[in-house]
């Protein structure tokens, strides 16, 4: 009970209270700092990203071919189906309110045939498109079979904002408009981006007297087209449009929200010749805001319009605004500014009429609130911080008034008087009396978004930890679905946005969570505990840390410099003689699986300096420079071969450049090994421990592999979403799963392949032999003159740790004595390899 009740604190903390300077580190939301990460790491160096890459990425991706597949390694969701992550958008079926539909921030459309109620309430809806962020949904109201999605979840765009704001506050990718006439079957380009994938569109409105004229709101402006979604025109220039309402009798009157972080022209602008001119508001309105604008109309009351209206960048400048039009956008009056954005204007914030009662609204931002006098008063009705730990797939997942805070989106049920719906970071909410009472309605809506630091146990492959954007740390459930008979829920462990996680490989009962900026706790089998970890500014707003695999005392944290522990994390000292490696933050690192003192590390570009990735071969008294070659991109992800650590893998974001690189010397060289991958973030790299020469890749597309070291590679991606962004990827050598954590579905596991031996591995397998078998202090190796050059031993447990290892010179046939001191008891393979052949036996100490 201390654990939950402890859990639940820690929850409502992050998830309430402005953050200590510690985790704050600029004055700026969680929201800002995650986009930020997420957009510097795509756009960097060019501060954009190129036209087309994207789009022109997927297409190569295809041509790939794709693995040869047996039925147990296709990918298997585990969930999260009991939460959820970031939902943008919700719209009903016109003709059937029972179907609604959710639009994910990087997970792709889904579907409700029941109202988001039950426990198999949602379904993905495949576009045939790498639709990631569905940020609007619209559909005409005599035509259930006709839906528009809008994609792309942009908030800031060109000259969109200044400084820190600008350009990084996008979250992924989208490409236009596209369009069903099926209910979703298919699946066509509308309005097309594809080739500007910097633009996003953030709605659609389509004239309830003429579904052929239909209004979009985006980033570069206003669009209409008059044949419903044919072709388009840009109809107003102006950046970040973020809202649009079309008078329900009058097609040619139409108002739109426009601007986001100060970006010039922002205000409310209306038209009543179907756009051919559009008039901004003086009056009624704020002169100058810094957030965004949201807008609401309802045909039962054809002239009302509210606009929401949010200020709130930072912790020190928040404000929001309640306005109102009687004349649909002619003339308006501010109606209430209590701060219900907070410092989240930018970001989430959203107004709705009650389609029985004009009086009555509901007006969201980082909680709900309500009126019943048309917004002269607002009772907040939720509170965002305490969720339950562990909660069933149909809900609810937090006492009777909790809904995730950061709510961007709410819709009055067109049936029920007393329903509405909240999109939030927490996935979906319905309440039926008026905002009182609450449930989610998350079960199977699958699109929570885990960051990279994913961690699996070594002797329980079930015991998995990971860490997701404003979701906290959870923990998969050992519990069976009874339905499907898969693994589905999880339990929260931490809150905050979820960071790296660890678990001891030796001890699973010791496992460690994190949070922004390098905030660490412990999990000691009783309860949570901070660790002090000395930094050197600047530090990632993601920060990587490690343990040892074969030594799960010694930890590794990173900074802009190198904290190390020998004891769990009791007490840290600075490597590197306190000093920071080259002034930039640590991104990404990895450590031997079987000699601790050997360690990568890679830094993300910072203040005009580049990025850099560097070695200690000493447990960190020095680190050297090895970035030779490598590109000046943001270092997402590092493995060592788990073998021989003098190879490593690397894997970089961004654009036009390699993305996978190798090295098999310490990093005195390195070999782009990227081939026919495609050019676009790639954010994951794992070895397979039985055989190295498998590496597997997640990017922003899906996941791939190369059988041969990176000489060629394949698709990897039965099984998942037609583009899915995979952040990080680990490898449970024990049962033989490869895991996919993935930023907007959750994650998924798979069976990896005991590959047959080949013929030339058969040949080296005749070539030499070992002796006895069972043995307490070594034994005999034995070869035969067909195995030319040096050769590397190595001793692994079943959990593909290495913990003996040893080079073999080439001196033709012959017996030597491979002396094995303080060895545990236990069953080992015994590696042998030559460069080009590799086999395995099996010893037994005794």
């Amino acid at each position: 009970m201390r654990n939950t009740l402890l859990i639940l604190g820690i929850a409502a903390l992050s998830a309430c209270s402005t953050p200590s300077s510690t985790e704050q580190q600029a004055l700026h939301s969680g929201a800002f700092e995650a986009l930020s990460l997420y957009g510097n790491a795509r756009n960097y160096p060019l501060g954009k990203i190129p036209d087309g890459a994207y789009y022109a990425a997927w297409e190569a991706a295809k041509d790939l071919p794709q693995h040869h597949y047996t039925r147990s390694t296709s990918w298997s969701s585990i969930g999260p189906h009991n939460r959820a992550g970031r939902t943008l958008c919700l719209a009903f079926n016109p003709l059937n309110a029972n179907t609604l539909y959710a639009g994910s921030a990087s997970g792709g459309l889904w579907r409700s045939y029941t109202g988001g109620i039950g426990t198999e309430a949602w379904e993905r809806i495949p576009t045939g498109f790498p639709v990631l962020a569905v940020s609007c949904i619209a559909l005409p109201a005599d035509d259930s079979l006709t839906i528009f999605i809008g994609t792309g979840e942009v908030y800031n765009h060109q000259a969109a904002g200044t400084g820190a704001a600008y350009r990084n506050t996008r979250g992924s990718y989208g490409i236009g408009i596209l369009r069903s006439t099926d209910g979703g079957s298919s699946w066509e380009k509308s309005l097309d981006f594809s080739m500007s994938e910097e633009q996003g569109v953030w709605d659609v409105a389509i004239a309830q007297s003429n579904p052929d004229i239909i209004y979009a709101a985006t980033t570069a402006g206003i669009y209409k087209s008059t044949d419903s979604g044919d072709n388009w025109s840009l109809s107003l220039e102006i950046d970040q449009v973020t809202d649009l309402v079309v008078h329900p009798e009058n097609p040619d009157i139409a108002v739109a929200g426009c601007g986001n972080f100060g970006s010039p022209g922002h205000g409310i602008y209306n038209t009543t010749n179907g756009g051919s001119t559009w008039v901004k508001a003086t009056t009624g309105v704020p002169d100058e805001f810094f957030g965004k604008v949201q807008l609401s109309n309802a045909p039962q009351f054809p002239n009302l319009v509210y606009a929401s209206i949010g200020n709130g960048f930072g912790f020190d400048d928040g404000a929001s605004w309640l306005c109102k039009s009687t004349d649909f956008g002619q003339n308006w009056t501010f109606v209430n500014t209590t701060d219900y954005s907070l410092w989240q204007g930018w970001f989430a914030h959203d107004v709705a009429i009650n389609p029985n009662d004009s009086n009555r609204l509901a007006v969201i931002g980082i909680d709900v609130w309500t009126s019943s006098n048309g917004g002269a008063s607002l009772s907040k009705k939720s509170e965002g911080g305490i969720g339950f730990v562990n909660p069933p797939i149909e809900g609810p997942d937090g006492f009777e008034n909790f809904v995730h805070s950061d709510c961007h989106d709410v819709i009055w049920h067109p049936e029920e008087s007393n329903t509405f719906y909240v999109a939030s970071d927490g996935g979906i909410h319905r309440t039926d009396d008026g905002g009182n009472n609450y449930y989610s309605c998350n079960s199977r809506y699958q699109t929570t978004q885990f960051y990279n630091g994913f961690s699996v146990s070594a002797q329980d492959s079930l015991f998995v930890l990971g860490g997701m954007q404003d979701n906290g740390t959870s923990r998969l459930n050992a519990e069976v679905d009874p339905l499907t008979g898969e693994y589905l829920t999880w339990s929260l462990q931490f809150g905050g946005d979820g960071g790296w996680t660890a678990i001891n490989q030796q001890a699973d009962f010791i496992s460690y969570v994190s949070y922004q900026f390098l905030n660490v706790q412990t999990w000691d089998g009783i309860e949570y505990s901070s660790l002090f970890i000395p930094v050197i500014q600047p530090v990632a707003f993601i920060a990587p840390y490690l343990l040892s695999p074969s030594q799960g005392n010694v930890m590794y944290a990173g900074s802009a410099g190198i904290a190390k522990s020998v004891d769990e994390g009791a007490s840290w000292t600075m490597t590197n003689g306190g000093d920071a490696l080259d002034g930039n933050p640590v991104l990404s690192m990895a450590i031997s699986a079987y000699d601790n003192n050997v360690v990568y590390a890679a830094t993300a570009p910072y203040g005009g300096n580049p990025s850099g990735v560097f070695i200690t071969q000493d447990g960190g008294t020095t680190w050297s420079d090895v970035t030779g070659i490598l590109p000046d991109r943001f270092p997402m992800d590092i493995c060592t071969d788990p073998t021989n650590d003098a190879v490593a893998y690397i894997t970089y974001s961004g654009f036009g450049t390699g993305h996978v690189f190798r090295t098999g010397n310490y990093g005195a060289t390195w070999e782009d090994i990227s081939g026919a991958l495609p050019d676009l973030p790639t954010n994951a790299v794992i070895v397979d421990p039985s055989f190295p020469s498998h590496i597997y890749v997640g990017n922003d597309i899906g996941i791939f592999v190369s059988e041969d070291s990176g000489s060629t590679w394949v698709s990897y991606m039965d099984g998942l979403p037609e583009a899915v962004m995979v952040f990080d990827l680990q490898i449970q050598q024990q049962s033989r799963k490869l895991y996919a954590a993935t930023h907007g579905n959750g994650a998924y596991w798979s069976d990896l392949e005991d590959v047959p031996v080949s013929a030339a591995v058969a040949t080296m397998d005749n070539n030499w032999s070992i002796y006895p078998t069972l043995t307490t202090t070594g034994f005999f190796l034995e070869t035969s003159g067909q195995m030319k050059g040096e050769q590397q031993l190595m001793l692994l447990d079943l959990n593909g740790n290495a913990v003996y290892s040893t080079a073999l010179p080439a001196q033709g046939s012959e017996r030597q004595w491979i002396n094995l001191p303080g060895i545990s008891t236990g069953v080992y393979f015994v590696v042998l390899s030559d460069g080009t052949q590799r086999q395995t036996k099996k010893i037994t100490v005794l």
